[in-house]
């Protein structure tokens, strides 16, 4: 196999994957079981009342994106940060912990010396050893801005969210039918595009999906019912 067909079988971009299946996802499902909810007690205001929700989604996952990706990143800094200090103020111990680690590898006797030796001897060298090898953090790129994750995962949210509404929005029949087949397609799609990213094929994401979206629209039809009950005739 040759080098370009490796490379072609391991697409990149699986960070920014992450957010935009979890944005797109929870505004699909979360908007089809509301909208399936009160469409059965709000009709007439059903479409107000879901871009309501639409916006008012997006910005909540959108905010919380941002401070868990602000969160994750002061976590971090604070390790990195920590050992630097052990490095600097604890270096025999720290110099045992990579030996440690390095055995438990399988390195042995003078090759096990000369690599803990030869980490040891720069300090930024043996930050980054310890960084990887303790932590298991491995710095492949820069760091993703809160900012941007943030805003990818609320515009994913209000582009999933939107798809349920279509139906109502142009006064389609049977639009609680539709609304199901319009997110179970755009979800079997995002299960495709999903499985470039994963180890599981396109049909396994897609029925993945599939079932996710069925049990969203199965509790909106439940509580849409439960809802009506409560109301009672109108």
């Amino acid at each position: 196999m040759s080098t370009n067909q490796i490379h072609e079988r391991h697409p990149h971009g699986g960070a920014w994957l992450r957010d935009i299946v979890f944005g797109l996802n929870d505004g699909l499902v979360t908007t089809l079981v509301f909208i399936l909810a009160v469409s059965r007690v709000a009709h007439p205001q059903v479409v107000v009342i879901a871009l309501g929700e639409l916006f008012a989604g997006s910005i909540s996952m959108g905010l919380g994106a941002y401070l868990s990706a602000r969160t994750e990143q002061a976590v971090i800094s604070q390790q990195i940060a920590t050992e630097r200090y052990e490095i600097s103020h604890e270096p025999e111990e720290e110099r045992t912990e990579l030996r440690n680690i390095y055995y438990e590898k399988g390195l042995r006797g003078t090759l096990l010396d000369a690599v803990v030796r030869y980490l040891t001897a720069d300090r930024r060298r043996w930050l980054t050893a310890m960084v990887r090898d303790e932590l298991g953090i491995v710095p492949t790129e820069p760091p993703r801005s809160p900012w941007l994750q943030g805003i990818l995962v609320a515009v994913s949210f209000m582009v999933g969210a939107f798809v349920p509404i279509v139906p109502f929005l142009f006064a389609l029949p049977a639009p609680q039918v539709m609304a199901y087949v319009l997110t179970i397609i755009t979800a079997m799609l995002l299960g495709v595009v999903k499985a470039q990213y994963t180890a599981k094929g396109p049909l396994y994401n897609g029925l993945e999906f599939l079932g996710i979206t069925t049990a969203g629209a199965v509790a909106g039809l439940a509580i849409g019912i439960l809802l009506q009950a409560i109301a009672g005739p109108s």
